[in-house]
């Protein structure tokens, strides 16, 4: 499974990378691949998206690409997902599906068909709006002690590594000895972010910037002055 750009780091894989995948796939003919393209349009500094069964047809029969509406459209609570793989794998896909969630709401259905259809000129806006807020996050949070930032190629997040603030002790006397007790300190100052350790990455924490510019700013200001208590 591979989502490309991905939660939480926001990288996203090249054509060049897929090729590479690619040529290791099909000497493992057992092996099937899910491509989750659900950030396939919130793609930064003119990155050019690309997805394995593009870049490879000889994978398409073992190849399941799924995507939806929430993150481009910002239609996260229409619950509208969808998928292309071969036919076989969809028709039992379809059997499981249709006897553990009946289906998906008709008003869901036909919002998701005209936001598919309609106009598509404010996509690319959208995506160059996360890319100033990505660049203004990074740029706050660089003045951050203790806090290093991987520089997102898309989606809608810092990945953020906490390390250097492990083992500082907080203005309250605590000491911050995992990531998850830096969350919790974040969250004293007013900010929520996700640890890493939910990925399965380890000391990091996930910062949305799905937020507006002034509500970034602030976030990162708050994180800022609570790494600089830090003794």
């Amino acid at each position: 499974m591979l989502n490309s750009p991905s939660n939480p780091s926001g990288a996203e894989y090249t054509a060049d990378e897929l090729r590479a995948l690619a040529e290791v796939l099909q000497r493992h003919p057992h092996v099937w691949f899910m491509s989750d393209d659900i950030y396939e349009h919130l793609v930064f500094d003119g990155i050019e998206f690309a997805t394995i069964a593009q870049v490879e047809p000889a994978l398409h029969e073992r190849t399941l690409t799924v995507n939806g509406v929430a993150k481009t459209y910002a239609m996260t609570g229409w619950r509208i997902g969808y998928c292309g793989g071969p036919a076989e794998l969809i028709k039992n896909m379809t059997k499981v599906q249709s006897q553990s969630t009946t289906c998906a709401s008709s008003i869901s259905q036909a919002a998701a068909v005209q936001a598919l259809n309609g106009p598509q000129d404010f996509v690319p806006v959208r995506a160059q709006a996360f890319q100033e807020r990505r660049d203004r996050v990074l740029e706050l949070l660089r003045e951050a002690p203790g806090i290093e930032c991987f520089r997102p190629q898309g989606a809608f997040y810092i990945f953020a590594n906490c390390g250097g603030t492990l083992g500082k002790r907080t203005p309250q006397g605590a000491t911050l000895e995992s990531e998850q007790d830096a969350a919790d300190y974040l969250l004293d100052a007013g900010v929520a972010v996700v640890v890493g350790a939910a990925y399965g990455v380890s000391p990091y924490f996930r910062m949305s910037i799905a937020a507006s510019m002034d509500e970034l700013t602030e976030a990162c200001q708050r994180i800022r002055r609570a790494v600089a208590a830090l003794k």
